[in-house]
């Protein structure tokens, strides 16, 4: 293990873990970049890594001794996802690019970013503590995007070794509130996903030669959508089964949320649903939701083509909450649709199968959190649930441990589209805030 060196150019730091294009297709520099991230951590943070074989991508599990046996554990990912057309950038995506205040770069928000500002953050607190008390862990894998797919089976398999002493764990992931102020979150949705593939010809047909005698895949997935989804209500019989209403607590601290409906929707770019802040956040929050991402079928392009399609693809979603089970969801989904599947003209892939997570987190140790930010400078907020779906089940449910999501990312990263980025207010202050926070848990000594 090398001696510490305090990291004095974080946003050099950065800039090397963008330029590493970290996709699921470039392999060789997917591996490079995790290798860069444990170089870091033992260069500049006196941890010990190592590279954990995970049946993917590998992920490092990184150990900053401390005189404790309790460890703190951060995690995050170093894995990005694809670019797509890079002409559509208005810069090279894998070069970090400074302008008007934000840091731009495929992975800048999700997740480099916020990883980046951990081992900064970290490497200040272990240069400022050299006989530390604390015992501080990092597990940063590379499948994130790809749906944490080995994230259970290296946890589970880590769980009497190398995660044995974890009593917390600090997600570092996902956006800051709209507001712009820091966040810390208690819970988070989980999310089902499903792929379907309707194949009813193996070409597209003339309409005027095979109506009435040949169906249309968009017509069939008009009544497989119906059979799951009613307008209001997912139709499956245990949907919602574990869904529960928010606490007086929680209903609190929804009320002591900032809400600016109109900042909202230009974020968004379309109009919100509803307007009222309680029910706004109750919605995002509290409640599942069904979701059609995308359909491809067809002719849609300039003119008249009067065809009938040969297939259709389209991809499927619901954010779960409370004690939903995403596998009773997958049962019930894999009934509704089993006489489409029977008679060969609907297949089924599972893309997503994350449950919710909650942690039970008393006054006191928010407060951790609440103090850490007023040292930084930082405004803190603590929200009940966080909206999005990170695998934070593999912490609560097989580490036992409690889980706080800390994003240090803005709301208006543009993760997985075009331009992502951090502003550097962000990167600077989520930096503060790890340095901090890893303070304020050396005082509290767990």
């Amino acid at each position: 293990m090398k001696k510490n060196t305090r990291i004095t150019d974080p946003v050099a730091t950065l800039r090397q873990a963008i330029h590493l294009q970290s996709t699921s297709v470039e392999l060789d520099q997917r591996d490079a970049c995790c290798h860069y991230i444990g170089e870091l951590l033992e260069n500049h943070c006196e941890a010990k890594a190592e590279y954990v074989e995970t049946g993917g991508a590998p992920a490092i599990l990184a150990t900053i001794p401390g005189e404790s046996t309790d460890t703190i554990l951060y995690y995050g990912h170093y894995d990005v996802m694809d670019p797509g057309d890079v002409d559509d950038w208005d810069s090279d995506p894998f070069t970090l690019t400074l302008r008007n205040g934000r840091y731009y770069g495929r992975g800048a928000g999700d997740n480099k970013g916020q990883l980046l500002a951990v081992i900064n953050g970290l490497s200040q607190f272990v240069a400022d503590h050299p006989n530390r008390k604390q015992t501080i862990q990092l597990l940063i894998e590379g499948e994130e995007e790809q749906g944490s797919i080995h994230l259970a089976s290296t946890v589970a398999k880590l769980k009497e070794t190398g995660l044995a002493n974890v009593k917390k764990v600090i997600v570092c992931d996902g956006s800051m509130n709209a507001s712009g102020d820091h966040v810390l979150r208690l819970a988070n949705r989980g999310l089902y996903g499903i792929k379907l593939h309707i194949h009813t010809a193996d070409h597209a047909n003339h309409s005027g030669n095979a109506g009435n005698v040949l169906a249309n895949p968009v017509l069939v997935f008009q009544d497989v959508l119906n059979r799951l989804y009613d307008g209001q209500k997912v139709r499956l019989p245990h949907f919602y089964d574990g869904v529960l209403e928010p606490s007086k607590e929680d209903l609190e601290a929804i009320v002591a949320l900032p809400f600016d409906a109109d900042q909202a929707a230009e974020v968004f770019g379309g109009k919100l649903l509803t307007t009222d802040k309680v029910e706004y956040y109750t919605d995002l929050m509290f409640k599942p939701s069904f979701n059609v991402s995308g359909v491809e079928s067809g002719y849609n392009g300039e003119g008249v083509k009067t065809i009938i399609p040969g297939e259709l693809s389209a991809s499927l979603n619901m954010r779960l909450v409370g004690h939903q089970d995403p596998d009773v969801i997958d049962q019930d989904v894999k009934a509704a649709l089993k006489p489409w599947i029977e008679s060969g003209v609907l297949s089924c892939e599972v893309t997503g199968n994350i449950p919710p997570s909650t942690t039970i987190a008393t006054a006191e140790e928010k407060q951790v959190f609440k103090l850490a930010a007023g040292k930084a400078n930082i405004p803190l907020l603590v929200e009940p649930c966080m909206p999005g779906t990170v695998p934070n089940y593999v912490w609560s449910e097989i580490l036992k441990a409690q889980t706080f999501t800390l994003p240090l990312a803005n709301f208006d990263q543009n993760n997985h589209s075009l331009n992502e980025n951090i502003t550097q207010a962000a990167f600077d202050q989520g930096i503060a805030l790890i340095a901090a926070l890893a303070d304020e848990f050396e005082g509290a000594c767990l």
